[in-house]
């Protein structure tokens, strides 16, 4: 039989290259380049498929892994500095209560003092306080972080303008917590409120584990109601749809319902939060090192390892 006889029988056998093909002459180098380009054609998919699912979640990130991380990174330590500043700023009591009946005193003067007889309203359904409760004391920090990561994500070219904004409002924030520490109504004596949370559960806020981490003199700006117009302002301006609008309008009518609702604010405080956040924006759009940076695609070029 001659060699191409034998190469030819070998290729309707399956057995060319095979493991029961050591017996066959070795093929020539001229043979052997179109076997090797087949068996490239048939691996760079698999490279390719390799490649992409390494970077997909890379694409998610419109600004690269490594400036995703850094952002977190900015937020996370802006969190823990905003608690580590509030409690840290504890022991103020008797100067805390006394700004307190000031706000009331103020509110009372401008005919607002509402608080107390929208609580009594309240009070005797069990479902409707430890609902306002839960949503006071679980809610805002998710929202407000939900907020900022849908702006990275999918509008990313605002995201340094809100991120400075929420940045700007939490400095602002602490410094009012530090040197104008407020007590709130639910612990002024004689403000007509009660705490809540204390009604039906028979614990507060200041009770227990949460002693250590919260600091009941630090009502005024209510951040609450300042986080929740943040998240409202994103949604209305960075998403036009009828869904966001809703949200928009009804997420900060539901925090200031909890936060006065529970004992914990007064009006003025959720105004000043308010006040903090436009104080932020305008900051922001006035100050040309917050303004918005141009965003700059990221090469996926040197991420192809799989």
């Amino acid at each position: 039989m001659s060699r191409a006889e034998s190469l030819e029988l070998s290729d309707a056998c399956g057995t060319r290259g095979g493991p029961f093909s050591s017996h066959l002459p070795t093929p020539t180098a001229v043979e052997a380049k179109p076997m090797k380009d087949d068996m490239d054609r048939h691996r760079r998919p698999v490279r390719e498929r390799c490649g992409e699912s390494t970077r997909s979640w890379r694409r998610a990130l419109p600004a690269g892994g490594r400036d995703a991380l850094r952002q977190l990174i900015i937020l996370v330590t802006a969190f823990a500095l905003y608690d580590i500043v509030r409690i840290v700023s504890r022991g103020r009591e008797v100067v805390a209560l006394g700004h307190s009946q000031s706000v009331i005193d103020a509110e009372k003067a401008l005919r607002i003092y509402w608080e107390p007889a929208m609580q009594r309203a309240i009070l005797d359904d069990r479902l409707v306080v430890e609902s306002l409760n839960w949503f006071y004391a679980r809610v805002h920090v998710p929202a407000i972080f939900f907020t900022l990561v849908l702006i990275y994500l999918y509008r990313n070219e605002s995201w340094r303008r809100f991120r400075n904004a929420f940045l700007i409002m939490d400095a602002i924030g602490l410094a009012i917590f530090v040197f104008i520490p407020l007590a709130p109504p639910r612990l002024v004596p004689g403000s007509g409120m009660i705490d809540t949370k204390f009604l039906y559960a028979g614990e507060s806020l200041q009770g227990g584990v949460m002693s250590f981490v919260t600091n009941p003199y630090a009502a005024m700006p209510s951040l609450h109601f300042g986080y929740a117009l943040f998240t409202a302002v994103a949604l209305w301006t960075l998403w036009p749809s009828r869904l966001a609008r809703v949200v928009a309008i009804a997420y900060p009518v539901a925090v200031l319902a909890s936060i006065v609702l529970t004992g914990n604010h007064y009006f003025l405080d959720a105004l000043a939060g308010a006040a903090v956040l436009a104080v932020a924006l305008a900051v922001v759009r006035l100050v040309p090192a917050m303004a918005p940076r141009q965003l700059v695609p990221v090469s996926v070029v040197n991420d192809d390892v799989c």
